[in-house]
């Protein structure tokens, strides 16, 4: 039986979490991964596979349209809480909304990869996000509904609008007064990545349930214009004794006029900035930066 084009599934969607929509730049991806474990013999080889978790993830890259909502669902943990579960107290849908009229609902999902902050004039402002989906809480994997729902249901989520689209020309200053290094200018502007820390909780029964936050490490790195030798070098770590902290008094700014962000990396210091020499080579290679939290002594 030949196919025909009216039975080919196919075409865009948009994600609605915490009642926050996420509009797409370049597609959206979901997966359901079911773990296997081979049970092997020694007189008849691989006898049988059997499941033994299942896990979903959902990964798109935003299309860049800042809002206080967007920032607040994609940046969380400004306060880290290690040890807190990840999933909460209580689950949080993942709905997927397509076009051709299909609604595709993971009962419980959370934020598992925070998309970098790409900080120039012609970027928009986003990396790749990820989202991973559990079992509902208290369910099992052989109880109905206990995963994610399909069902028919008409597209009303809309369409982006331009509003914080446009890049900007963003600086960075770290620390203050009369000692702050100002960087007003880069090759091809700032990234800002953050790094989560996630343990998974497991069940005999159950498999995968939840993941504990574990930590967060959060840098920023550039390709600077105009920073000497002895800028880039005396403000590394280099004279200090081994052992010593690497965490400063100085905050790291990054800032652009309105509709731009203001990123700010608390106790930040430079761990990385390479030089080089050559006729068409700049002298200051991407630099990077490292926060710190704040700690009660």
């Amino acid at each position: 039986m030949a196919t025909t084009r009216q039975s080919i599934v196919r075409g865009p969607g948009t994600v609605k979490f915490d009642n926050v929509k996420l509009f797409d730049s370049n597609g959206i991806n979901a997966e359901v991964e079911s773990s296997t474990q081979e049970i092997p013999s020694s007189i008849a080889g691989n006898l049988d596979t059997i499941k033994t978790d299942q896990i979903g993830k959902v990964t798109l890259t935003p299309v860049g349209e800042i809002s206080s909502a967007l920032l607040t669902l994609l940046y969380p943990y400004q306060t880290p809480n290690p040890g807190a579960s990840i999933m909460g107290s209580t689950d949080k849908p993942l709905v997927i909304s397509s076009r051709a009229g299909t609604k595709v609902t993971f009962h419980n999902a959370a934020l598992s990869k925070i998309p970098d902050l790409l900080l120039s004039p012609v970027k928009t402002a986003f990396g790749q996000a990820e989202f991973t989906a559990l079992l509902a809480n208290g369910k099992l994997p052989t109880d109905a509904d206990s995963f994610f729902k399909v069902e028919s249901a008409t597209y009303a989520d809309g369409e982006p609008g331009r509003t914080g689209l446009s890049g900007c020309h963003y600086v960075g200053t770290w620390g203050s007064g009369g000692t702050a290094l100002s960087i007003p200018d880069t090759q091809d502007g700032w990234t800002v990545s953050f790094e989560l820390q996630l343990d998974p909780v497991t069940t005999d029964s159950q498999g995968t349930i939840d993941y504990t936050f574990g930590g967060l490490t959060v840098r920023a790195s550039c390709t600077p214009l105009g920073l000497s030798e002895s800028q880039i070098l005396g403000a590394l770590p280099i004279l200090s004794g081994r052992g010593a902290s690497t965490a400063t008094a100085k905050d790291l700014v990054i800032a652009a006029p309105n509709p731009g962000l203001t990123v700010t990396l608390k106790s930040a210091a430079l761990v990385t900035g390479p030089l080089a020499w050559g006729a068409t080579t700049l002298r200051a290679g991407q630099i990077g930066f490292v926060a710190h939290r704040a700690v009660a002594d």
